[in-house]
């Protein structure tokens, strides 16, 4: 096993990627929340801004108390770029996802754009430092 301090930012982010995409796909809010820096902005389509460190664990805290009626089967990321810029990194890409209705049975896709901006932290983990993301267009069928 390698030594912490061997480890390339790029491997500490993909870290914060996985456990990103683990954590959406299970719904494990307090992961989740763990991921994002105390000073995190959330700029969510249609909605509200989330500033701080009590917005967002009041946005989670609703977020893990309602039953949802979805299972999610899948979560997962499309980086088309990740930069890393001392203390910051910024990436963009695509968020791709598949929910099924727990009633119907009926299976649903989704894509957004995402584009976040990254803290390290002092003990050498990233965190989300920013986030805004959109539906992206559907592919036009020739």
């Amino acid at each position: 096993m390698e030594a912490d301090s061997d480890r390339t930012d790029f491997d500490r982010i993909d870290e914060l990627h996985q456990t990103d995409m683990r954590a959406s796909q299970e719904r494990d809010y307090l992961t989740l929340r763990s991921l994002l820096s105390d000073d995190f902005v959330m700029l969510p389509p249609g909605g509200e801004l989330i500033r701080g460190r009590a917005a967002v664990d009041a946005s989670f805290a609703k977020m893990g108390s309602v039953e949802l009626p979805t299972d999610v089967l899948e979560y997962r990321f499309d980086w088309k770029e990740v930069r890393v810029l001392g203390d910051y990194a910024f990436e963009w890409g695509y968020i791709r996802g598949a929910e099924r209705d727990r009633k119907t049975g009926e299976v649903s896709t989704s894509m957004h754009h995402v584009m976040r901006i990254l803290q390290r932290q002092a003990d050498g983990r990233w965190k989300v430092h920013r986030s805004i993301w959109n539906e992206a267009a559907r592919p036009k069928a020739h």
